[in-house]
């Protein structure tokens, strides 16, 4: 008995210690992390970013870091040639790109006749998606009136670390020309005849959406920010959605969370309404297996869905992260931020 007193004094001491030291300890980690990241965000080379991830690989920002690395080796060339020259501006596969979010461009790309994907741009940067699953980054090079140079590189699906070179001549809303490719461990080099008929440009992203879940409970504000949206929701949670597809045909929208939800992720579907500024019924589902809809409203329509004293869209919202610091407290833990 005595014995089982003693280790239970000991295990007492022990953790009292280590509650007393441990915040400290995690505090000083959060600031040299958030001073690492604040000295990188803003970078062109993917090399900065890994040296972040190398440090901290689970880090609050870190998915945040793969996926502009994942941005910037699409094609190392031409981020490099574009943070070089400050005037440096590429157009996007239909022209220019509207004012505040953009519009973006889909088109139907195919090689061979069975074998078609859904290639969707905003500016430089697209997404393209087959129906077998297979889904790529691409970067438009040159997309000018009548010469086209498109990179791919296959993040997921079956095909996941193929790349290729699209170049062809363009005509009205038809792209044809030539690919060559590359897979390793499957070819080194293959070539072959594609080509796409752009669709005709029909929404433009807003500046400012409204989001909430059905049923309401937590909402949230989403802000364009260059080639994204940033979130903050009225609980506090960020992050970041990048736009797939945003046309009457529907809209798909993926999210990825930092802060105290880092490594949360999510994909949101639906329909744009006839009025054209709102999502009436849209679909989610995230990372952990779970499903549901919510609505979105801009323009006229975003005072529709509630807003914590009231929405004034000229005076956007100041995030400050604060990453959560755990420690444990006799038999629990304890979190603050």
């Amino acid at each position: 008995m005595r014995v089982a007193l003693g280790l239970f004094w000991q295990l007492l001491i022990v953790t009292v210690l280590t509650a007393a030291f441990l915040p400290t300890v995690l505090r000083a980690q959060s600031r040299e992390e958030t001073s690492l990241w604040d000295s990188v965000k803003d970078s062109k080379e993917a090399e900065d970013y890994r040296a972040y991830l190398d440090k901290y690989p689970a880090g609050v920002y870190a998915p945040l870091a793969k996926r502009r690395i994942a941005q910037l080796t699409a094609h190392p060339a031409e981020q490099s040639s574009t943070a070089s020259s400050p005037t440096a501006k590429t157009s996007s596969p239909a022209g220019s790109s509207k004012a505040g979010g953009g519009s973006p461009v889909t088109m139907t790309e195919c090689e061979g006749t069975n074998n078609c994907a859904t290639w969707t741009f905003l500016g430089t940067q697209g997404t393209g998606r087959w129906p077998s699953g297979e889904v790529a980054n691409l970067t438009a090079e040159n997309a000018g009136a009548d010469k086209v140079l498109i990179h791919r590189l296959d993040s997921s699906g079956a095909s996941a670390g193929l790349t290729a070179t699209y170049t062809g001549s363009r005509r009205g809303e038809r792209i044809s020309g030539e690919f060559t490719s590359s897979w390793p461990g499957h070819w080194d080099s293959k070539s072959g005849d594609w080509y796409a008929t752009v669709a005709k440009v029909e929404q433009s992203l807003p500046g400012v959406m409204r989001v909430c879940p059905m049923p309401v409970t937590v909402c949230s504000t989403w802000r364009w920010n260059e080639s994204h949206y940033e979130f903050l929701g009225d609980n506090g949670v960020t992050g970041v959605f990048t736009i797939a597809d945003f046309t009457d045909h529907g809209i798909v929208f993926n999210r990825v969370d930092y802060g105290r939800t880092a490594g949360y992720t999510a994909t949101y579907t639906g329909q744009i309404s006839s009025a054209g500024n709102t999502i009436p019924n849209g679909s989610w589902s995230d990372s952990n297996g779970n499903t549901g809809h919510f609505t979105a409203a801009w323009g006229s329509a975003i005072d529709t869905l509630p807003h914590p004293g009231g929405y004034n869209a000229q005076a956007p919202r100041t995030v400050i992260l604060r990453p959560v610091v755990c420690y444990p407290w006799f038999f629990g833990m304890v979190c603050s931020q």
